[in-house]
């Protein structure tokens, strides 16, 4: 019988267990290399010696801790809550324990985040990137650490990136309204410079070349908000009163748009169809009859996943993966 007087080493379960050390090793990393039968035995010798598995000890030997970094860079938002929440659990589901910071939109805030994680010694760093993050200062930490970045991404790096089809989005969205018959189009959204803005306005732009249609000239929101998106509106209508179709960059612009069209009183024969190139679950505010692109945050966690698979195993993944959406069509473009 055992001294349990002496501490147990891996040695101890691999002798009771009749398996090698490297397989007691396998099932302790959680490998999937390891057949039922063996992975049976060695956690029924652990459990019969009260092995203890000492996760730090090992990640000093290896260099490489089981944790992952996730930076979001805004936490209050209902999308982004749930997109962290479901990485976390696929995460824990594998074995590897996630720490979820924000950044809060704010470039410094970010770069402290990661310089206080690098102390933490992770294994990875999944990023939604704030607006205008450097491409140098992320490949520079991709040097060092395995990095994924999300949602958004950052030009000239070489950073992975998993991303929705925004260029389908807004051809779906934009599709679907010119079907109707509408001629006088715009885009609008907020920050139309950076990389997810742009592909939208290019998905855009192509459905509008395919009906031979000239789109309006692109509304720009000051802020991502319902009342700047409403003022911006009102403003655009006015100079643009032939404006039959807007496609909006997501559900919280499409709010502000169809409030503002709700006060302007529009008269019903020259109806304003609205579109949204991304639904944001529990939104409260927004009403339902929006028609919007769905991007399921799930998908986008069990892509980011795959990719962190890779890049843990030192496979190069694809630069950029594109997320399949889709769209649903309700009252607001009927």
């Amino acid at each position: 019988m055992h001294n349990k007087t002496k501490s147990v080493t891996i040695f101890d379960v691999a002798d009771l267990a009749g398996v090698s050390k490297s397989t007691v090793s396998l099932v302790l990393t959680q490998s999937d290399k390891v057949s039922d039968k063996s992975k049976q035995k060695v956690l029924k010798a652990i459990d019969a010696l009260g092995y203890v598995y000492n996760r730090d000890a090992a990640a000093m030997r290896s260099r490489r801790s089981n944790l992952v970094a996730i930076i979001i860079n805004n936490l209050n938002d209902p999308y982004m809550a749930q997109l962290a929440t479901s990485i976390e659990h696929l995460l824990n589901e594998n074995g590897l324990q996630a720490m979820i910071l924000s950044s809060n939109n704010n470039l410094e805030r970010q770069k402290n985040a990661v310089k206080s994680l690098k102390e933490y010694n992770a294994a990875a760093f999944i990023i939604c990137p704030v607006a205008h993050t450097c491409g140098k200062w992320l490949d520079t930490l991709s040097e060092q650490y395995k990095v994924i970045t999300l949602m958004r991404e950052v030009p000239f790096s070489v950073a992975p990136c998993v991303l929705p089809d925004y260029k389908k989005a807004s051809h779906l969205a934009c599709m679907h309204l010119l079907a109707q018959g509408v001629t006088h189009i715009a885009f609008m959204g907020h920050e139309l410079t950076l990389s997810d803005s742009q592909a939208l306005q290019s998905g855009f732009k192509s459905a509008c070349s395919q009906h031979n249609v000239t789109p309006l000239v692109t509304i720009a929101c000051d802020q991502n908000q319902p009342l700047d998106a409403e003022n911006a509106f009102i403003k655009a209508y006015k100079k643009q009163p032939q404006l039959n179709a807007v496609v909006c960059a997501n559900d919280i612009v499409a709010h502000g748009v169809i409030t503002a069209i709700h006060s302007l009183n529009i008269p019903a024969k020259h109806n304003i169809n609205v579109a949204s190139c991304h639904h944001l679950p529990h939104y409260t505010v927004m009403p339902d009859n929006v028609s919007t692109v769905v991007i399921n945050a799930d998908d986008i966690a069990k892509r980011c996943h795959l990719v962190l698979q890779e890049l843990l195993q030192n496979i190069s993944p694809p630069v950029k993966t594109l997320v399949n959406v889709n769209l649903q069509i309700r009252d607001s473009s009927q």
